[in-house]
């Protein structure tokens, strides 16, 4: 199997347990460590999603068109808003309270996200040069 292929079969592998993790915190609020679990399961899921593109494809053209408006934009806009509305919405359905806290830390880590992210595509994209 080439390597194209491995990570994509892995990319579903990790977005598969990150569901099925956060589905029995839904279940369960009270069991935290499956929401940190699913969190991780989720990045690794991103490594393996930016590792499984074909480097001359679609997606370096998208990367080149976003790089050009920096790091710090990048993990702003994609990373503590973008993700971090989406992690809100999602664990506050879940917690219903503590909002202003919920926030803050989907944002923060929306923000680490998106910085991770930048690295990792740069990383390829350098690698693919």
């Amino acid at each position: 199997m080439d390597k194209l292929k491995q990570n994509k079969v892995i990319f579903l592998m990790f977005t598969f347990t990150s569901v099925i993790n956060f589905l029995v915190f839904w279940l369960d609020p009270e069991s935290y460590m499956y929401l940190i679990i699913s969190l991780i399961f989720f990045l690794n899921a991103c490594v393996f999603f930016i590792n499984s593109r074909d480097p001359n494809g679609p997606y370096r053209k998208w990367w080149i068109a976003v790089r050009v408006r920096e790091k710090w934009f990048f993990s702003v806009l994609y990373g503590g808003c973008f993700a971090g509305f989406i992690f809100t919405i999602i664990l506050y359905g879940v917690l219903k309270d503590h909002l202003i806290l919920i926030i803050v830390i989907c944002v923060t880590g929306g923000w680490l996200w998106g910085l991770i992210i930048w690295l990792l595509n740069e990383k390829r994209y350098g690698d693919s040069e």
